[in-house]
């Protein structure tokens, strides 16, 4: 996110249009491939192979701090509005499971879960084709690549998207209305039915310093699309910080369990 921000920054100041092409590209990529939760937000920590198909499932507070600011940025210099979902999604994921009830971010998500990394995320075609109604499913194989082969380990599917609404809308004799609608309510299906499985773990520790990537990401991105409950969010965050991890004029690293500690 550093060199992405860098070339964005550079390409507002000096009109570098190479430079935003670069940020743009790369940041829509990103949010198309498998290193995005498609149907949950966030982004998972890294991809394991050169098509950005697989990641390495594990959802990290820092990488979606830093990566929040920047989507955010990115929808001021561009307006796409694929930018602006996926500022609304990870924040909601944030919201929804990264935030603990005194006000800090936990740390991270594991990877795995049934003691199998990826098992929360990925998919059987099957499984798909029974949640959905014909018409649902028959968007969603070609927008997240259940038309092609298993993309995990041979014998599932990571959800990725693999062709654009218009397109599929053409193919599927759809307005783009229709498409879109389909599309949401798939979505909202295949989101709940993934709730009713067994969860990956939860790192609780709230850390200072990634507590503070996220807290910017979080009021950068309620400044830019002027939502009050995101800054509500960044502000239970900075309060915590300020009443638990400040302590005798030092800042300390970590809590857990009721124990703050360490410069």
């Amino acid at each position: 996110p550093a060199e992405l921000d860098l070339l964005l920054r550079r390409a507002d100041a000096t009109d570098d249009e190479q430079a935003l092409r670069i940020v743009l590209h790369t940041l829509q990529q990103m949010a198309h491939g498998g290193l995005y939760d498609q149907l949950g937000g966030g982004f998972c920590r890294y991809s394991v192979d050169e098509v950005w198909d697989i990641p390495h499932f594990e959802k990290m507070l820092y990488d979606n701090g830093l990566l929040l600011g920047l989507y955010s940025d990115a929808w001021q210099s561009s307006g796409d509005p694929l930018f602006a979902r996926i500022v609304e999604q990870t924040a909601a994921w944030v919201l929804r499971e990264m935030q603990s009830p005194d006000g800090g971010y936990y740390s991270s998500l594991d990877a795995d879960s049934e003691h199998e990394e990826g098992k929360f995320y990925v998919w059987q075609r099957d499984e798909i084709r029974q949640l959905l109604s014909g018409d649902e499913y028959a968007l969603i194989a070609a927008y997240y690549g259940l038309d092609r082969p298993a993309n995990f380990e041979h014998h599932a599917w990571n959800l990725r998207v693999s062709a654009s609404l218009a397109e599929i809308a053409r193919r599927l004799t759809l307005s783009e209305d229709q498409a879109s609608a389909l599309l949401v309510s798939a979505q909202k299906k295949l989101f709940a039915a993934r709730e009713q499985r067994i969860r990956p773990g939860r790192d609780e520790k709230i850390l200072g310093a990634w507590n503070g990537l996220m807290i910017s990401g979080m009021a950068r991105a309620a400044r830019v699309f002027d939502r009050p409950g995101w800054l509500d969010s960044a502000q239970q965050a900075m309060d915590f910080v300020r009443y638990t991890l400040w302590r005798d004029g030092k800042l300390l690293a970590t809590y857990k369990d009721g124990k703050a500690h360490l410069n």
